[in-house]
C-alpha cells in the first residue's frame, strides 16, 4: 500500500523520535485490502532498544464484519494520527501568507497473524497493564484504594479473569510483524524561523488542547536553522 504523499521536508527519519511519538499516539486505523478499517489501540513491540523493526498488537470484536476477512498472511496497513490544529494565514508577521493544516501521522505495512484465545487473553493483559502504567500516578493510587483491603484484592482479582476470560472470547487478537513504516510531520519545516516562531505563539493561544506547538519543539522544528524550499 503507498504510504501518504509527504514532500522530503515533512518526513521524519529519526527512529528514536518516531518510536516516541508512538509511545505517546497508539491509537488508530486498521486497514486490510478489501477497504474495510477500524478504529483501536496498538501495542509495540521492537525487537531491540533502538531501531524500528518489531511487531505491533492489537485486537478486533468477533462480530466486526472486518475480521471474517482476515486470514494469516494477509497484507495490511495501520495509520497512527497524532496532533493536528490549524494555522490561519494571519499568525505570519510577514504577508502575504496562506492558512494551512498542521499534523502528525505514522503509516505502517506489515503481515497480519491471527491469535488464538490464550494469546489473545494475554495481550489483553499486556494492555490493560500498559494502559495503566500510562495514567497519573494519582490515579493509579486512586485505582489501587478502591480495591481497598486484602480480601477485596482476592476478590477483584478472580472477578477480572474470569471478565478477562469472558471478554477472549469476544475478540480475535493479530500481531503485524512491520515489513515498512512511514513517518509524516508537517510541522511548518517550509517556513522561515521567524515564520515557525509565528506559527508557535499562534498555536500557544489558540491550540485546544496544546499539542501541535509542543510536537513541533519535541521534533526540533523551532530549532532547525534556515527555510527549507
Amino acid at each position: 500500500m503507498t504510504p501518504t504523499y509527504t514532500p522530503a521536508h515533512y518526513a521524519l527519519d529519526d527512529p528514536q523520535l518516531i518510536r516516541q511519538f508512538l509511545q505517546q499516539h497508539y491509537f488508530g486505523l486498521l486497514l486490510t485490502a478489501d477497504l474495510q478499517l477500524s478504529a483501536i489501540p496498538f501495542l509495540f513491540e521492537w525487537d531491540q532498544l533502538t531501531g524500528l523493526t518489531g511487531k505491533v498488537y492489537g485486537h478486533l470484536a468477533a462480530q466486526n464484519p472486518q475480521l471474517q476477512g482476515l486470514q494469516d498472511g494477509d497484507k495490511v496497513k495501520l495509520v497512527v494520527q497524532g496532533p493536528h490544529a490549524f494555522v490561519a494565514a494571519e499568525c505570519y508577521q510577514q504577508q502575504p501568507q496562506v492558512a494551512t493544516w498542521n499534523y502528525s501521522l505514522v503509516e505502517i505495512n506489515g503481515t497480519v497473524q491471527l491469535l488464538d484465545t490464550r494469546n489473545t487473553l494475554a495481550l489483553v493483559r499486556r494492555q490493560q497493564a500498559e494502559a495503566n502504567r500510562a495514567l497519573p500516578q494519582q490515579v493509579q493510587d486512586g485505582l489501587i484504594r478502591q480495591v481497598g483491603t486484602d480480601s477485596g484484592v482476592t476478590t477483584a482479582r478472580q472477578s477480572n479473569l474470569a471478565y478477562e476470560k469472558q471478554l477472549s472470547a469476544a475478540i480475535t487478537g493479530f500481531v503485524v510483524r512491520i515489513e515498512s513504516l512511514h513517518a509524516k510531520m508537517k510541522l511548518s519545516q517550509n517556513k522561515t524561523p521567524a515564520a515557525r516562531q509565528d506559527v508557535l505563539q499562534f498555536l500557544q493561544q489558540s491550540e485546544r488542547p496544546q499539542t501541535v506547538w509542543q510536537l513541533m519543539q519535541a521534533q526540533g522544528v523551532l530549532a532547525t536553522e534556515g527555510a527549507v524550499t
